[in-house]
């Protein structure tokens, strides 16, 4: 790791689900900020809706003076700030510039686990499957949950987004 320029990107976790609030504070105290979002569209029994979330769940970056890191802190909201052996870990401008040039780009993106592997056991983090375990494969370039009744010796392969499900041993 080298050492922190006078002003750098770090990554600030923050309190579940007070991305938006910590990013309008940040804003207010006069930081840089940055917090990419995505539109995913969520079902409910009556209809369907576009909501918009943060593609980086619990993270907000801000580029700071290195002066400035340990009032970062102070934020309502804010974690910690993510470091290694009680230094914080700068982000380089080139990470933070290509994620902010994909979501200004017009495409689709969406947040990837790499901890889901293809083939690895899952639990489905939310909606009407929240909480099942299966197994995930790719099967005709489409990501499926794989359902087995084992004394049966069958299963069933529903269509599944790799973002909706979690590694068992990290699911909860």
């Amino acid at each position: 790791m080298s050492i922190m320029p006078s002003e750098s990107w770090l990554a600030l976790q923050v309190v579940p689900q007070h991305e938006k609030k910590v990013a309008l504070m940040l804003e207010c105290k006069g930081y840089e900020n940055f917090l990419p979002t995505f539109l995913s569209p969520r079902r409910w029994s009556d209809r369907v809706k576009i909501i918009e979330q943060p593609l980086f769940p619990g993270y907000v970056f801000c580029r700071v003076k290195k002066e400035s890191i340990g009032l970062l802190g102070a934020i309502p909201g804010v974690s910690r700030i993510v470091g290694f052996g009680g230094k914080p870990a700068y982000i380089p401008d080139g990470e933070i510039n290509a994620v902010a040039r994909a979501v200004k780009s017009g495409l689709e993106v969406c947040p990837f686990s790499p901890f889901a592997r293809i083939g690895q056991q899952v639990q489905v983090k939310s909606g009407p499957l929240s909480g099942v375990v299966g197994r995930l494969l790719r099967i005709n370039n489409r990501n499926r949950l794989i359902l087995a009744v084992e004394v049966a010796l069958k299963a069933i392969a529903i269509d599944i987004d790799a973002s909706d499900v979690a590694p068992l041993e990290f699911a909860q």
